[in-house]
Order: C-alpha cells, then sequence, then structure tokens
C-alpha cells in the first residue's frame, strides 16, 4: 500500500473516530497498530509493558479524538506523539516507584556515601524518630519525588491528612536536626 494512501485511510478513520464510529477505530487499530508497538519497544523493551501502553495509547485516541486538529498536522503525527507520550508517562512512573521499603531507605539514607546532606546518621536518625506515617510520607516524596496527590492515592489516605503528615513530619525533622 502506498503511503500517501495509508495516511489518508488513518486521517478518514480519525475522522469518523470524532463521532465515535466503532468500526472506523478497528481499521486504525489495524493500520497502526503494528507500527506503533513497534514505536513503543524502541522506547521499552518490555513487550508486556509496551502492549499496555499500547492498549493505553489506542484507548486515549478514543477519548481525546475531538483533540486532534488537521490545522495542526497529520493524523498519524498526532497518533504517534499521543502514543509516544503515553509510553513517557509510563517509563516515568516506572522509574518513579521505589524498589525497597522505608526500613531500607532509611538504612541506604544512613550508610550512603552519596553526600547529598552532610550529617546523613543525624538524618536517618531523626527519620527514625518521627512517626511511621510522616516518615513514609516524606520519603515517597522527597526522596521518590511523589506528589501530593500520587501519594495519597499510594497510600489510600485522603489528600489533606497525607499533607498534615507532611508538614509535621518535617516540623518534627527541622526541629530534631536542629537540636
Amino acid at each position: 500500500m502506498n503511503n500517501d494512501v495509508w495516511k489518508q485511510q488513518v486521517e478518514s478513520c480519525l475522522a469518523l473516530i470524532k463521532l465515535r464510529h466503532q468500526p472506523a477505530f478497528e481499521e486504525l487499530y489495524k493500520l497502526t497498530s503494528s507500527k506503533l508497538y513497534g514505536l513503543i519497544l524502541k522506547m521499552l523493551p518490555d513487550k508486556d509493558i509496551a502492549a499496555d501502553i499500547l492498549q493505553e495509547s489506542y484507548t486515549k485516541i478514543w477519548l481525546q479524538s475531538d483533540r486532534y486538529r488537521t490545522d495542526l498536522g497529520g493524523a498519524w503525527a498526532w497518533v504517534c506523539q499521543l502514543t509516544r507520550n503515553t509510553a513517557i508517562d509510563k517509563i516515568r512512573s516506572i522509574q518513579r516507584q521505589p524498589l525497597i521499603g522505608d526500613d531500607a531507605d532509611l538504612q541506604h539514607l544512613a550508610t550512603s556515601d552519596s553526600g547529598i546532606w552532610e550529617n546523613e546518621k543525624d538524618l536517618s536518625r531523626c527519620l527514625q524518630a518521627i512517626k511511621q506515617e510522616p516518615r513514609t510520607a516524606i520519603i515517597q516524596a522527597y526522596v521518590y519525588g511523589f506528589s501530593h496527590a500520587e501519594l495519597a492515592e499510594r497510600l489510600q489516605t485522603p489528600l489533606g491528612t497525607l499533607k498534615s503528615w507532611i508538614k509535621r513530619g518535617l516540623k518534627d525533622l527541622q526541629q530534631c536536626l536542629e537540636a
């Protein structure tokens, strides 16, 4: 199939998907899934995760098709960019997931040669002195970079409670380090 004809078919499918035309969505999948899967595999070579990203990408294509604007570029470019962004989001979330638990984190902080903190042992001692909930929230937020919203979901805690834990925990941590 000629590349121009193929791109026109993708364009046509996306226009019909905007109208919630299910057969056009199935046709778009047939036309593009192998190419998009290959794109994802170049970014992340895990086949299972790549398959999940592909599925999530098509869900987004279906749900966000009304955001596609022909005046900003072709349908294929839009589909590729949406898929690429989905893959990047997944890669970032994987990188942010801690592989070790709180106690191991504290041990690592206490014994690390990273030089991030001048008095790492004091930091570890003070972290151990505060309650577990604030300690967990602080480590997840400041070591692994989780947002408050992500932590609230992850720890299954209301957002306001989580913010209070962090605020009180940081205050206790500061007092301990200054003592």
